[in-house]
């Protein structure tokens, strides 16, 4: 379970997280009776990621800006997702933005604590400067210093920062959580900290051991909510999702559906200096949108030559593995199809009262490129319908470490093979 970024935050100061003063608000009528004082700042509260960049984030200075700013969030789908609830919350001037996350590592059964000196919206600088640390036992302050010094910085931001980490971690555990993040978490020139947007996902098969917390992540007496029906209100509008190149000597690419996903699994890859060439991210969870993003994405992998290597490392949703490997096989098919359009004999073609006879020689043969696909679900059941697996070039793993040390092994043969060639 995801949960908004207001949530978050309601979480983040049970525990000392410095988060800004806000309001959340159901309607723009409220935004009269606003109690924080202008400029403000209005986020839409969907799940979808890159709200500032479509329209979700507005800077607003008075009432009047900000209502009219407000019913135009209120009526933006993000990713087909309308806000029942606007964040206002107050402005902040950071001189830094970091980024920090601690997410559970599946295949070791241990947390993992994430971190980068230049955390906001460029996935490529954060990813570049990535800091990680293992808990490897009972957790202490150390982890949290170590991992600081490992981001670089200095001075009053060690012991502010490394404050910050121990009350997320402390967050993790107290509430059997997936993931907490918080991108980015604002530093001012004195080393004073605020949560500006923050993350969090409750493992579903612990939430009856919290039966307080969704009750008090509820928002009280809220009235006269915006209830679009997602079925009744989705606009047509184009498929996006995010493409970074990282490095174009590399034959490895990876996919994900979820950014700490991403990260942690590039950056486990890095670790084994092992690089990739490319990294898509599908943020949208919803299904039609994914299709899009799929066959942009194949469609993109096909086209790139240097490309031998796909690790699809996802979170399963509505039972989104076997929609990849449909996919994947639907993909196949449609370019088995184009290369036997290509290759088909045009010497029996009949003209007038004779055929034509040419040269069969020349008539194409090169089979389909190859590319090794390895797709890793969290447990075996993620697969409901291994048939659709015959046939097609991808292997399925559960354990994490052993996909990663798959698609390295594949991406150093393909070069080995390309080294045989030349």
């Amino acid at each position: 379970m995801d949960l908004l970024e207001y949530q978050a935050k309601l979480l983040f100061q049970q525990v000392g997280i410095p988060v800004l003063p806000s309001q959340s608000i159901s309607h723009a009528r409220e935004l009269k009776n606003l109690l924080i004082p202008y400029p403000i700042v209005l986020k839409s509260q969907v799940l979808a990621s890159g709200r500032a960049l479509v329209g979700g984030v507005k800077f607003v200075e008075n009432t009047i800006d900000a209502i009219a700013a407000s019913q135009f969030i209120f009526n933006l789908p993000i990713e087909g997702e309308y806000p029942e609830v606007i964040l206002a919350e107050a402005r902040y001037d950071a001189e830094n933005e970091l980024f920090l996350a601690i997410m559970l590592d599946y295949s070791v059964k241990k947390p993992v604590l994430l971190g980068s000196a230049y955390g906001g919206i460029n996935i490529n600088i954060l990813l570049e400067n990535l800091q990680t640390g293992v808990i490897d036992g009972a957790f202490s302050p150390f982890y949290a210093r170590r991992l600081v010094k490992q981001m670089g910085l200095t001075g009053n931001a060690i012991a502010s920062v490394s404050k910050i980490i121990e009350k997320m971690y402390h967050l993790f555990m107290e509430y059997d959580l997936d993931a907490i993040e918080i991108n980015p978490l604002g530093v001012n020139s004195n080393g004073e900290v605020m949560a500006l947007d923050g993350k969090i996902r409750i493992n579903d098969h612990a939430l009856n051991r919290h039966p307080k917390l969704l009750t008090s992540l509820t928002r009280e007496n809220i009235k006269d909510i915006h209830n679009h029906s997602l079925s009744e209100n989705i606009e047509e509008k184009k498929a996006t999702y995010s493409c970074i190149k990282l490095d174009i000597n590399s034959n490895l690419a990876v996919i994900s559906n979820s950014i700490d996903l991403g990260i942690f699994t590039i950056n486990s890859l890095a670790n084994q200096e092992q690089k990739i060439h490319s990294y898509y991210l599908i943020s949208s969870e919803n299904k039609e949108i994914q299709e899009e993003n799929l066959n942009s994405i194949f469609s993109d992998i096909f086209n790139t030559e240097q490309i031998k290597v796909v690790l699809i490392n996802i979170i399963n949703q509505w039972n989104l593995s076997d929609f990849f490997v449909q996919k994947m096989g639907q993909f196949y098919q449609k370019e088995m199809i184009k290369k036997l359009s290509r290759s088909e004999d045009r010497a029996d073609r009949a003209t007038g009262l004779r055929f034509v006879q040419t040269n069969t020689k020349n008539k194409s043969s090169q089979p389909i490129r190859k590319i090794e696909w390895i797709l890793r679900t969290p447990s075996p059941n993620c697969l409901i319908d291994k048939e659709q697996l015959k046939g097609l070039p991808c292997q399925v793993i559960n354990d994490f470490e052993s996909s990663i040390k798959a698609s390295i092994k594949h991406s150093k043969l393909e070069t080995n093979d390309e080294e045989k060639v030349h």
